[in-house]
């Protein structure tokens, strides 16, 4: 008779389970990027774009992960109640980014990051996420309480800088912090202007996907991050922001809610915050709402 796993055995487990799917599904879009032949892209009823090269990435991921828990994938529709319905999952965004890879297909380096996510969350809690940046060629990897880990990949896939756990700086004075945002339906671009109008953070821009802003601020480039309207499968490079010191709240504008309370949903709003500047953060948004 097999011994039960401890959740961090598992969690361990799952990680390298997440990993291994994750870097076979870059190694297919990296290829992929270096020739845009064979490309092609289509607009959801939801006006965003999926292109074959999401449709095989995911294809990809959903054969190292089949058979050991239920999966909600961001191109498999039918997948979509298991949020709301069951407790462990995993969550696979085949590639992060789309229009940002649409775009900027090929190039290397510089800002915009995309590439494949993979979330798992355990007993409705988030537990584990790994993000693969194309144009950076690196893999971050979170764990619930254990932090999250960058390791960069060379040419031929060998790691050419070895495992470090990231820890996001501090950042006392929320003048001092950079903001990536994204202007959706729900209620960020007032909160925006707001604070451009007001001075109250040194520069707000955006560029690249939900997991390239996560990955970036858990390596401290910038400290803010908000947008109202996050997919599951995208919510969970959040916990690659947490692992790494930042706070997380869902529902900013409202309750919110601490990442260890929240519950995935259909749509998560959100914010992430710098480490100890949550109140100051908050208290802007009053003044705001008060008018």
């Amino acid at each position: 008779m097999s011994r039960k796993l401890s959740q961090q055995e598992l969690l361990q487990k799952v990680s390298a389970q997440i990993r291994e799917a994750v870097l076979e599904a870059a190694v297919y879009l990296d290829r992929a990027s270096r020739s845009r032949e064979g490309m092609q892209v289509e607009v959801k009823a939801d006006n965003t774009l999926v292109m074959n090269l999401d449709l095989e990435s995911q294809r990809i991921i959903m054969s190292h992960l089949r058979g050991s828990f239920p999966i909600v994938a961001e191109e498999d529709p039918a997948s979509h109640d298991r949020i709301t319905t069951t407790d462990t999952y995993f969550l696979i965004d085949p590639l992060d980014g789309t229009t940002s890879c649409k775009r900027f297909l090929g190039q290397r380096g510089g800002q915009v990051g995309y590439g494949p996510l993979v979330g798992f969350v355990h007993e409705g809690e988030l537990a584990v996420a790994a993000f693969y940046s194309i144009p950076h060629r690196q893999l971050f990897t979170a764990v619930k309480e254990q932090g999250t880990f960058v390791a960069s990949f060379g040419e031929d896939w060998s790691i050419v800088e070895p495992l470090r756990k990231l820890v996001a700086p501090s950042c006392g004075d929320l003048k001092q912090a950079g903001m990536l945002f994204f202007i959706s339906p729900y209620g960020e671009a007032p909160v925006v202007e707001f604070l451009r109008r007001h001075h109250a953070v040194e520069n707000i821009y955006r560029f690249g996907g939900f997991a390239s802003d996560c990955a970036r601020l858990a390596q401290g480039y910038e400290q803010i991050q908000l947008q109202f309207a996050v997919k599951p499968w995208d919510f969970s490079a959040v916990l690659l922001a947490a692992e790494a010191g930042c706070e997380v709240f869902g529902d900013p504008l409202g309750r919110r809610i601490r990442l260890k309370d929240w519950r995935l949903d259909s749509n998560n709003p959100t914010v992430t915050l710098p480490a100890g500047t949550s109140d100051a953060f908050f208290g802007l948004l009053d003044r705001m709402k008060q008018g």
